[in-house]
């Protein structure tokens, strides 16, 4: 008889669970079984580590194994166990005791395939995060993942590029690749050639984009078709900051659980834009089995873009307003609960009408049609819109001889508000946070606008025409256009400018 550990994850939203992996051969009829409420894709590794050991011409125990997967009452999923189970088994056939024992602190991830081969599997950052935190000595991944592993330093992460490759290293006949954290991750994937400068005209709607990218804010764009609404809101992103440290690992656990990213780390605000015909498993997450984050959890730290959002229905529309309260989206289950982040600033757009008409004296829709146009955003969900803005098709004729501001430039004003903001909330106590993201409590006890300015807001809510939620959002707003000109504190024109972005007439 022979036994040998070794240690894997399991993933319960962007965090990870340590899985001890244990193979033991001994006496009884050749077969391999796996015991630990493992899922069909773990039990099917059985076959293809099996096949893939006699391709790379590795002894393959003649004998009974059984592989233990601990703890046994968590379920196990994914197809990245079929490394460490692999290398368990093959181990444990080692007549050396200390080279079984020295696997037992070390942590394999990865997929393997028929010829042997080690392949990239999602998840890789989360398990390497876990593996740090609980005192794993090594991990080794695949080649396909290495990039991930570079936001985890204090951790030995090497790569490897077969079995064969890990069972020549255990048994001390090869060397694997090691990581470190100084080298590069990776060029970014953005799309460079994105600019504001391709915009022609649009003045107001391009500048409540410079607003929403300066304080963190929701905006709604309203325009006929073919007046820019997606191309400003595609540009966005270039007009926002680079991902800190921390938002960097944030958002590529995300993209990394989703495997939306195995060979790069997320460093730019994501830009996401779903179909119109989204279902609500799609935008908040979910799906049949583990829970897969959503729409809403990879814009985090970036945009979440709408288009057509007059297509969406109400109830898909409504479900977006506590991940845009908490942050955050918890997908309960029978036994177990799935939390994922979804800090993202919000863009919409939607024409005006049916017809998408310039002026509503063009429209051609019945009275009834128009009226009834854009009913799905309920109110509760209008109130957390910031900023409403209008594009228009006319317009003075753009030619190559004129020149439009470039994103950097604005970039340039939106990073200098940003820095206004969070050094004012950091020496008030409350983080590194934007101005959207701020309680709102906060403000009216500790940062009104000043005399002038409140009094505007008060007429405005004693006359019914902005809500106390609508209160907290020019308030917001006002203090990002200060930032913006570089006042210490909002005034009466910051709120009057305030209130005609939130210019709600516009639906």
């Amino acid at each position: 008889m022979a036994l040998a550990k070794t240690l894997s994850v399991t993933l319960n939203g962007v965090a990870a669970q340590l899985v001890e992996v244990e193979a033991n051969i001994g006496a009884g009829l050749p077969g391999t079984h796996i015991v630990g409420l493992a899922s069909a894709a773990v039990n099917q590794a059985r076959d293809r580590i099996k096949i893939a050991a006699q391709n790379s011409k590795l002894t393959w125990p003649k004998t009974k194994v059984m592989v233990s997967l601990l703890p046994s009452d968590v379920p196990k999923t994914g197809s990245h166990f079929d490394a460490a189970i692999a290398v368990a088994i093959l181990s444990a056939t080692h007549p050396d005791a200390r080279v079984r024992a020295s696997l037992a602190n070390t942590m394999v991830l990865g997929e393997i395939g028929f010829d042997g081969r080690l392949r990239a599997v999602p998840g890789i950052l989360p398990a390497v995060l876990a593996a740090s935190a609980a005192g794993v000595e090594t991990v080794i991944i695949p080649e396909g993942n290495a990039h991930e592993a570079l936001l985890c330093p204090g951790i030995d992460v090497f790569t490897a590029t077969s079995i064969t490759h890990i069972i020549d290293w255990t048994y001390g006949r090869a060397e694997l690749a090691h990581i470190t954290p100084d080298q590069p991750p990776g060029p970014p994937h953005t799309n460079r050639h994105l600019d504001m400068n391709q915009v022609a005209g649009q003045h107001e709607a391009k500048f409540a984009a410079e607003v929403a990218a300066a304080g963190g804010h929701n905006l709604l764009l309203i325009g006929p078709r073919g007046s820019g609404k997606s191309m400003i809101a595609e540009r966005i992103p270039t007009l926002l900051p680079p991902l800190t440290q921390a938002e960097q690992v944030e958002s590529t656990v995300v993209h990394s659980i989703a495997g939306t990213t195995t060979d790069h780390v997320v460093t730019t605000a994501p830009y996401i834009a779903p179909h119109h015909s989204i279902s609500a498993a799609a935008l908040l997450g979910g799906g049949s089995g583990t829970p897969k984050p959503g729409a809403v959890s990879l814009a985090h730290n970036g945009v979440l873009f709408l288009d057509e959002v007059s297509e969406i229905p109400a109830k898909i529309l409504d479900s977006l307003r506590i991940p845009m309260e908490n942050g955050q989206v918890r997908i309960h289950r029978a036994h177990r609960t799935f939390t994922f982040p979804a800090r993202f600033q919000l863009v919409m757009a939607a024409n005006p009408c049916r017809c998408a008409a310039e002026t509503p004296e063009a429209c051609t829709c019945p009275a009834t049609v128009r009226a009834k146009y854009l009913t799905n955003l309920s109110g509760p969900l209008r109130d957390r819109i910031d900023i409403f803005s209008h594009t228009h098709t006319k317009g003075p004729l753009v030619t190559g001889g004129a020149t439009c501001e470039p994103s950097r430039r604005i970039a340039e004003r939106v990073a200098q508000a940003r820095a206004r903001a969070r050094w004012r909330w950091q020496q008030a106590g409350y983080g590194e946070i934007t101005t959207a993201a701020l309680d709102p409590c906060v403000l009216r006890r500790e940062f009104p606008a000043d005399e002038a300015g409140m009094a505007m807001l008060a007429s405005y809510l004693m006359m019914g025409s902005i809500t106390q939620r609508g209160v907290d959002r020019v308030l917001k707003l006002a203090w990002t256009l200060a930032d913006l000109t570089g006042d210490s504190t909002p005034t009466l024109d910051h709120i009057a400018q305030a209130l005609d972005l939130r210019g709600e007439d516009l639906l």
